[in-house]
């Protein structure tokens, strides 16, 4: 309407670009570094101070969990609702990520309050999908996101809108101008390292399989539902992904799925993070799987309730295991995830990788420097079946052509 375009256009002009804030002790000890788009990870304490959090505060009268557990919800329901939208537009999960990150970093510094959540995300999509280079026309997005959105008719409006008519009209001119507001608050920083690459580097690297990539790659898909990607470098969300990954074939096994040592030291040190930073990052994850079960939506997650249960179930098994562990056996629990659980098919564990694997060419360079434009499924090759993976057939679609470091 004419008074949101009023609003709107008004908090355009005090738009300002935002401060970065660097975590405590520097973004490089805390979140592995800032990473080549400059982006300086914020810290929990500062997540829980944004804008977005306030208000919420603000409206619950102060309680602080029930704030959090809104944001929380709120964000939660916009990623899924970007995550379909852009499924049904048919664009590469990479597009869709880079969304996800846009909208996560605004109402990191914007509040609910201002901005309307579901037309920031449709914004953030259609700018995803021009910054990754698979452009979708304005009046698609609008169409499949406004589709999404009143999927199951909760004010009886038709799922389907008119594009003649003018609330579509409007609705386009809506996302033009929140583009512009977008624009500014991430400060024209456009580029979105995501923990995909690092992760199918380091399963060539160990010549691991294809179930540990895919459940790895599910588990940095459902990451994104949650403001880990504000917290830590994507390297990070990474080794976390392969740990969890590890812990579940675990137990499809009934044996360990040993990570190889990295140079000698703990597999970890590929990804160049500290054990205490991935382990933080996958306990968020689970805390995810842990809320989304029991509110009855874990079939939206890329892993689906069935590893969710899982992994739920393990988690106490493992942590009393570690506790009561020797001194001496902590070490290794650190380098290999066990689990109990699930009858299906076993799954070699990766052969056992001396220093140079990390050193294996790819295409024909160094693996922690790949080759930008090479096909993501062409980094873990065989390891990775074409059909039943999300890898698949997306880089041919979307080719990398900007120089992006791996690790």
């Amino acid at each position: 309407s004419s008074e949101f375009l009023c609003r709107i256009m008004a908090a355009a002009s005090a738009e300002c670009r935002p401060t970065r804030h660097v975590a405590p002790g520097g973004s490089d000890e805390k979140s592995g570094g800032s990473g080549s788009s400059g982006y300086a990870y914020l810290t929990k304490s500062q997540i829980d101070n944004s804008p977005s959090r306030q208000y919420l505060l603000d409206t619950f009268h102060g309680d602080v969990e029930k704030a959090r557990e809104k944001e929380t919800l709120n964000r939660r329901v916009s990623c899924a609702f970007l995550q379909q939208s852009g499924q049904k537009l048919r664009l590469p999960q990479l597009t869709i990520a880079t969304a996800i990150v846009f909208y996560h970093r605004f109402f990191a510094h914007k509040s609910y309050q201002a901005f309307d959540r579901f037309s920031i995300a449709t914004t953030c999509l259609f700018l995803a999908s021009k910054v990754e280079e698979t452009p979708k026309k304005l009046k698609n997005i609008v169409s499949a996101t406004y589709a999404v959105q009143h999927a199951n008719n909760p004010d009886n409006k038709p799922e389907k809108l008119d594009p003649e008519s003018h609330e579509f009209f409007e609705m386009k001119e809506k996302i033009l101008i929140s583009e512009r507001i977008l624009l500014q608050t991430l400060g024209f920083d456009l580029t979105v390292e995501h923990a995909y690459r690092p992760l199918l580097a380091y399963v060539k690297s160990i010549q691991g399989t294809r179930d540990l990539a895919q459940i790895a790659w599910n588990f940095i898909n459902d990451s994104l539902r949650t403001t880990i990607c504000l917290q830590y470098a994507p390297r990070c969300v990474s080794a976390a992904a392969v740990y969890l990954a590890a812990e579940y074939l675990s137990g499809r096994q009934k044996q360990p799925y040993v990570l190889p040592p990295h140079e000698g030291g703990n597999w970890y040190d590929a990804f160049q993070v500290s054990e205490e930073d991935f382990q933080d990052v996958a306990k968020q994850i689970m805390e995810l799987y842990e809320k989304t079960q029991q509110g009855g939506q874990c079939a939206s997650l890329s892993n689906g309730s069935h590893v969710a249960e899982v992994m739920t179930q393990r988690r106490p098994e493992a942590e009393a295991t570690k506790s009561s562990a020797p001194a001496e056996e902590k070490s290794a629990l650190a380098q290999s995830a066990t689990g109990a659980v699930s009858d299906t098919a076993n799954v070699p564990t990766p052969a056992s990788a001396p220093a140079v694997a990390t050193q294996l060419a790819c295409n024909g360079e160094a693996v922690v420097q790949p080759k930008t434009d090479a096909n993501p499924s062409e980094l873990i090759q065989d390891s990775v079946d074409g059909t039943s993976s999300p890898l698949a057939g997306e880089a041919a679609e979307h080719p990398r052509k900007r120089s992006r470091p791996v690790i």
